[in-house]
């Protein structure tokens, strides 16, 4: 499917958008407050992340429905979360709540993605609750400078290139506006003094899409490998919460026990390098990928390879960190 001009027309209304987010947003006092619990030292907006269901519905208006596999539930479903968190970010919500709009926006999506496909309940009830848990870990991961957009930005290129050269499926032209209002956020996301975060608006709105385009490729292929192309924040996330549940702390409340917090605040990296290293890891890991389809290497091999290094790298490390803090509480 060819690319249309009419992404041309997009981009000065999403640059319109996100210039009109600060006025509302300082109306609305969606303000970042630095506190114990963050990486951050400056105060700064959150909630700019609503440049992409913006664009979304952008794209709606040029595009319509049912172009490529731009199909209505799946459009629906990201825009009923991004209205629920965007809520979220302005008043706060119930975490049940959000939980359930999880949901139910996942159920939309899969409307869409099972249309060709056949499942049993508890098929669709295990995918469900891992997609919901992927959605949430794109929520955890906007904890510092550039992190969410620089991953999300490498995901959709990938998927792009996916698109170009294995699963002609998806439509190139959603793809390319969600880039670009990834490249706008990060334009104000990614340097040292961060300007705003994505907010649960923009992490849940992330998180939507990615599940979309990898249960998609998963369902369609018969393929786990695809799985592999959130490994990094899955993993981080997944161990964050283990670890959190043994300590018996509330999951759902603020906290700096990320890794990639403790090496910002610990090991005193900056967010950005931070930022970098875990994008390069996951380029590392998708490269990997299309070396593996394009061999018709084992899918669940490749996985299971991924995540035991991922998982061994994060303890390994995580504990040198846990040591850097007992060497700086000794001092003090």
């Amino acid at each position: 499917m060819e690319l249309s001009y009419n992404i041309l027309f997009i981009i000065p209304l999403q640059l319109i958008a996100i210039l009109s987010f600060f006025p509302i947003a300082r109306k609305y006092k969606l303000f970042d407050i630095p506190n114990h619990r963050s990486s951050h030292k400056n105060i700064t907006y959150r909630g700019g992340g609503i440049i992409l269901p913006i664009s979304i519905i952008f794209y709606i208006i040029f595009f319509g429905f049912n172009h490529g596999l731009s199909k209505f539930y799946f459009l629906m479903g990201v825009l009923l979360a991004s209205v629920v968190s965007l809520y979220d970010d302005i008043n706060g919500s119930n975490p049940f709540f959000r939980l359930i709009i999880h949901f139910v926006s996942l159920g939309l999506i899969l409307m869409d993605i099972k249309e060709d496909n056949q499942f049993l309940p508890i098929i669709i009830i295990i995918i469900a609750i891992i997609g919901v848990a992927a959605v949430n870990a794109f929520n955890f991961m906007d904890g510092i400078n550039g992190m969410l957009g620089l991953y999300a930005f490498v995901f959709f290129e990938t998927i792009l290139f996916v698109n170009y050269k294995i699963e002609n499926n998806f439509d190139p032209n959603l793809i390319i506006v969600i880039s670009i209002a990834l490249l706008i956020f990060m334009f104000f996301n990614f340097r040292t003094k961060a300007i705003f975060f994505a907010g649960d608006v923009g992490s849940v709105s992330l998180g939507l899409l990615c599940v979309f385009y990898v249960l998609y490729l998963i369902l369609h292929t018969n393929n786990i490998i695809y799985l592999s192309m959130l490994t990094v924040f899955g993993v981080e996330s997944g161990l964050t919460i283990f670890y959190r549940l043994t300590k018996r702390q509330n999951i759902f409340q603020a906290h700096r026990m990320h890794l990639f917090q403790n090496l910002v605040n610990t090991c005193k990296m900056s967010h950005l390098l931070v930022s970098f290293l875990y994008t390069l890891v996951q380029i590392i890991i998708n490269i990997g990928m299309f070396y593996c389809i394009k061999k018709n290497y084992d899918g669940y091999l490749y996985l299971i390879y991924v995540l035991i290094v991922l998982i061994g790298t994060y303890i390994i490390i995580k504990y040198q960190t846990f040591k850097r803090t007992e060497e700086l509480n000794e001092k003090n």
